[in-house]
């Protein structure tokens, strides 16, 4: 007869062992099957806003759409920053991927596929790919800080587009043009490691009334100087400004946004900017300038104004006046949200 091979344990040991297996099992079980994502409800969608406006936060919970589904092309050395939105993010849950590393065939994309296109990549893929797809499909640009669509345009008005999904979108108020976030930087670059955003979430992310400093300012302007210059000049006449000259670490920012009410978000090498979207996950409220993306940043905790000195001049103003109390924010226009409800990234795209 074979002896087992806990024979020689005591009967204790073998216990705790059965458990441990057992445990693991059920977590496996969890993570894989109920961990979901859920749509917000059709109530905050308005009708006439063709925006599809999703809670990318994970819910142990029954939904629509199992988690692993945007994980599809994710990879060790490409993952997707989910629950977060980056590119790789929606790169990773797209029925098909044509980029820089990776050209899918498009001859069998079915009505309704998603096609992940890198925004640098959209001539060659109008040029030599867009004839040959045989079915209408949704077309997300993004991973790109190109502006769509410029000369691609037209294609707007073909009926194989059903909707084209885009960051830094050039136009506003085009018809099946909508645009999504930057989002966080890629999980595969050291400003996006996923480790650091959420230890930031847990320590550094304070409430509102916790917060210490006014206005941030952490930007070169070396990327943008048509824009940053002035954002910069106009930053320097506020005495509760915080502003780093030097160079700090991606955790040590974060720490910093985490303290500030309103963080300075001027363009960079794109329309939109990470600094934005990092600024909404730790709390603060960016103030950005007007654009295209105004349809977007409308629908979050921003402050969007028509020129820097506008807002730097009066609406600071009256933030140092009322000593930054919620009279004064909804005076600005920002929502505050019940409780200092955190504000999920996802929630706007």
């Amino acid at each position: 007869m074979m002896n087992s091979p806990f024979g020689k344990y005591p009967t204790i040991f073998r216990t705790v062992i059965l458990l441990c297996i057992i445990y693991i099992f059920f977590e496996c079980c969890r993570l894989l099957f109920q961990s979901e994502v859920t749509l917000l409800p059709q109530s905050k969608i308005q009708s006439e806003d063709p925006t599809i406006t999703l809670d990318l936060q994970i819910k142990n919970r029954s939904s629509l759409y199992p988690i692993s589904s945007y994980y599809r092309h994710a990879t060790s050395v490409r993952n997707s920053s989910h629950p977060f939105i980056s590119g790789d993010t929606i790169r990773a849950f797209a029925d098909y991927i044509y980029d820089e590393i990776r050209q899918d065939d498009l001859k069998s994309v079915k009505y309704g596929d998603i096609i992940f296109i890198k925004g640098d990549k959209l001539s060659i893929f109008f040029d030599q790919t867009f004839s040959s797809i045989p079915q209408p499909f949704v077309l997300i640009s993004h991973n790109s800080d190109v502006s769509v669509p410029l000369e691609h345009q037209q294609y707007l008005s073909n009926p194989k587009i059903i909707m084209w999904y885009a960051s830094n979108p050039s136009h506003k108020n085009l018809e099946k043009l909508i645009p999504i976030p930057i989002g966080l930087a890629n999980a595969r670059w050291k400003q996006g490691n996923l480790d650091n955003i959420n230890y930031a979430l847990r320590n550094h992310r304070k409430s509102w009334s916790q917060r210490t400093s006014l206005f941030y300012v952490n930007f070169s302007p070396n990327s943008n100087r048509a824009h940053r210059d002035k954002a910069f000049h106009q930053a320097t006449t506020i005495p509760q400004a915080q502003i780093i000259k030097d160079r700090i670490s991606f955790q040590t920012y974060l720490e910093h946004i985490g303290n500030t009410k309103f963080v300075l978000s001027p363009p960079g090498n794109g329309l939109d900017c990470h600094r934005t979207w990092e600024s909404l996950l730790m709390g603060a409220v960016p103030i950005v300038l007007t654009s295209e993306l105004d349809p977007l940043f409308s629908k979050t905790r921003s402050v969007i104004v028509n020129s820097w000195s506008d807002t730097l001049s009066s609406q600071s103003t009256g933030v140092k006046d009322s000593r930054y109390t919620e009279q004064t924010c909804q005076k600005l226009g920002i929502p505050l949200l019940p409780n200092d409800k955190a504000l999920e990234l996802g929630e706007y795209m």
